[in-house]
């Protein structure tokens, strides 16, 4: 380069190892302050991967709703983890990222999957945590609901698994040779089909890419039954194999949607939990595939790992269900009455004593919060106008008698409201509890808590995408804090994060 251009400057890799931990470090300090004003709880989510160099990591992502009614997410963690990884190891080092930024007395919910160590771990934060969550830890973790579901389908997907092997074999056969590949393009091209780069393979442990994979094979059935004609070498599945995987596609179709909702990261979820897995219920009971001897069986085996995991759904994330003005409680009473017959109403009962007793919570801590706020503003005096000081004390006066001109609670008034249009298009959850927030301010708040919570841990496992090509064989040797100053930093000043300004810090990055 100095050849060509000899004014060119070129950059050490140390000069751009500081510029970037400079970066991730003025981050940090945006990011802390953010905690520190905020006003609301914090959900999160975590996950434990291994690198190519056998190295364990375990990633931490916060999520939360701020005072403007913005979801928030951001990576807080990208810590090495020694082996063993037991729930000893896992709490010591959760305790410690949540110490570092100050969040203890800020923790709502904890979204994990389903492993013993996750369990072990969330015992041994229990007595730790007791006091600083609403009603103790019991009901603050989450199982990851994408996980729960790949366990379910796996567990059915097995009974046609002659016919998905020969599937999978037939495009691994095709996938792996140029000339192969090559015959079925110009079939495709006789049959006036788009020509293929190469097809997609399945990873056995993930159902959904399984059934991709046989969407895909099935798109491209006529091509392939060709090619198993022309070729000398290959025997493809039989006509009652393909038509068993064509049954699986259909009845699995909706299981991907489920999926696809479960794994959002970048809007509320929590919201749309209970209806997930009720649609998912419903499926498995339906009798429409009874007269498919494999789909039959298939539902069975689905059944029985549903039942196992969600027969009884997890309480606080049955609770956000009614935060979402178009379901409310009705939507939990639909269904309950159509799963537990004669039982529903003792079970309903039970969330909505529980939905009392974190609504009285909040509304106490809320009133707390706005006499020390009312103390504090009284003391600068001078320094707020009349007109200011004379709205806030109306405000605050409001607040405090508000069972004087009303007996009905925000708890009340809201379940007496009409429920909105379920087919209203466009529905913005934030947007409807922003707009709502002076009418029901407590139940404004607890929604921010409530809808931050993710019902999978895949804004966790997702960020080892970025980490697993940071750490691939040719950059072994980079040291665990290097990768956690990139991931986070790509994580906080990606393109999908428009609204935290990078330009704000770079003059904290040293320039000789």
């Amino acid at each position: 380069m100095r050849s060509l251009r000899p004014e060119f400057r070129t950059i050490g890799r140390q000069t751009m190892r500081d510029d970037c931990v400079a970066v991730f470090k003025a981050g940090c300090d945006a990011i802390l302050a953010d905690f520190e004003e905020l006003d609301s709880r914090v959900s999160f989510t975590s996950d434990i991967w291994t690198s190519s160099a056998s190295l364990g990591y375990m990633c931490v992502t916060a999520h939360w709703i701020d005072k403007e009614f913005r979801f928030q997410k951001k990576i807080i963690a990208l810590k090495q983890i020694s082996y063993p990884h037991t729930g000893q190891a896992v709490a010591n080092l959760m305790e410690k990222i949540w110490d570092d930024w100050k969040l203890g007395d800020k923790i709502f919910a904890l979204t994990l999957d389903n492993s013993s160590v996750n369990d072990n771990a969330v015992k041994n934060l229990e007595n730790k945590l007791r006091e600083k969550i609403p009603f103790g830890v019991s009901h603050m973790h989450m199982r990851c609901s994408a996980h729960i579901l790949n366990l379910i389908v796996q567990d059915g997907m097995g009974i046609i698994n002659t016919a998905l092997k020969n599937i999978r074999d037939l495009l691994r056969h095709i996938t792996s040779s140029g000339s192969r590949l090559q015959v079925l393009n110009t079939i495709l091209d006789e049959l006036k089909l788009p020509r293929k780069r190469g097809l997609t393979l399945d990873c056995s442990t993930r159902w959904n890419s399984t059934f991709l994979m046989v969407k895909e094979a099935l798109g491209l059935k006529t091509a392939l039954l060709k090619y198993v004609e022309v070729s000398s070498t290959m025997v493809g599945p039989s006509a009652e194999e393909w038509s068993d995987a064509e049954a699986m596609a259909n009845f699995l179709e909706p299981f991907l949607d489920a999926t696809k909702s479960f794994s959002n990261v970048r809007r509320p979820s929590s919201h749309t939990y209970i209806k997930e897995i009720w649609d998912i219920r419903r499926l498995l009971l339906d009798e429409d595939h009874r007269g498919n001897a494999n789909l039959e069986e298939l539902a069975l085996q689905m059944q029985a790992k549903f039942c196992k995991y969600w027969e009884n759904p997890n309480l606080i994330m049955t609770i956000a269900t009614f935060f979402d003005p178009r379901y409310k409680f009705m939507f939990l009473k639909f269904c309950y009455h159509k799963a537990y017959g004669d039982e529903y109403e003792a079970k309903l009962n039970d969330v909505f004593t529980w939905l009392k007793r974190f609504y009285e919570e909040y509304e106490s801590s809320m009133r707390n919060t706005a006499r020390a706020s009312s103390g504090s503003s009284s003391r600068v005096g001078l320094q707020v106008s009349g007109k200011r000081k004379l709205d806030e004390e109306f405000a605050q006066f409001t607040s405090e008698n508000r069972d004087f001109h009303s007996t009905m609670s925000e708890l009340d008034k809201y379940m007496q409201e009409a429920l909105l249009d379920i087919n209203m298009k466009n529905f913005d959850i934030l947007e409807f509890w922003k707009k709502n927030s002076g009418l029901y301010p407590t139940l404004a708040k607890m929604a921010r808590d409530f809808l931050a919570i993710q019902t999978s841990s895949v804004a966790s496992e997702s960020a080892f995408s970025a980490s697993g090509r940071l750490t691939d064989h040719l950059r072994t040797s980079m040291n665990s804090k290097t990768i956690e100053v990139l991931v986070c930093a790509k994580d906080w000043f990606g393109p999908k994060d428009e609204e935290f300004d990078l330009s704000k810090y770079l003059h904290l990055i040293p320039r000789s």
